[in-house]
């Protein structure tokens, strides 16, 4: 298992255990037969920080002109939260400003749309963060040590004459 398993590139071994702690948290909140809005959110949720935490992302949507892609929206959001709040001291800090974007996308669908529920949007990025931190750092640590870790300072943004090249 180890020997197929260190095949796999390291987005496989991310893409393989996000998806399986996606399919597990489903699977829980199926069995407790939530309404259908709220697995949306739960999902909207889960997905946005699984897009945030994808290696190599966050780099390549800071650095290529991706002027139109909501992707590259989110990645922004979450860099200018993390240059400006600043709690990397405490144990899940990066985590909780990770959360603040989903949960503003939330309130904003509950202000046009009249319909949102932040419950499973926090429960969502919750379920994320712990099945992220358990998969990585407790309980398969040996096979995924290859996998990087979301940094504290995130990377520069270059100026607008690399663009023009």
């Amino acid at each position: 298992m180890k020997k197929a398993w260190g095949k796999l590139s390291i987005l496989a071994q991310y893409y393989s255990l996000s998806m399986f702690s996606f399919f597990l948290c489903w699977s829980i909140l199926s069995l407790l037969n939530t309404e259908f809005i709220n697995s949306l959110f739960f999902t909207m949720s889960f997905v946005w920080h699984f897009t945030l935490m994808t290696p190599g992302l966050k780099d390549k949507m800071l650095t290529k002109n991706q002027k139109f892609s909501f992707i590259n929206v989110v990645v922004r959001i979450n860099y200018y939260f993390q240059v400006f709040i600043k709690i990397n001291k405490t144990p899940f800090g990066p985590a909780i400003v990770r959360a603040i974007s989903p949960m503003l996308f939330t309130l904003f669908l509950m202000i046009v749309g009249g319909s949102g529920n932040a419950v499973f949007t926090l429960l969502g990025s919750v379920c994320f963060e712990l099945t992220h931190y358990l998969l990585t750092n407790k309980c398969l640590s040996k096979i995924t040590s290859t996998l990087p870790v979301d940094l504290e300072i995130p990377p520069e943004i270059p100026n607008a004459e690399n663009f023009h090249e």
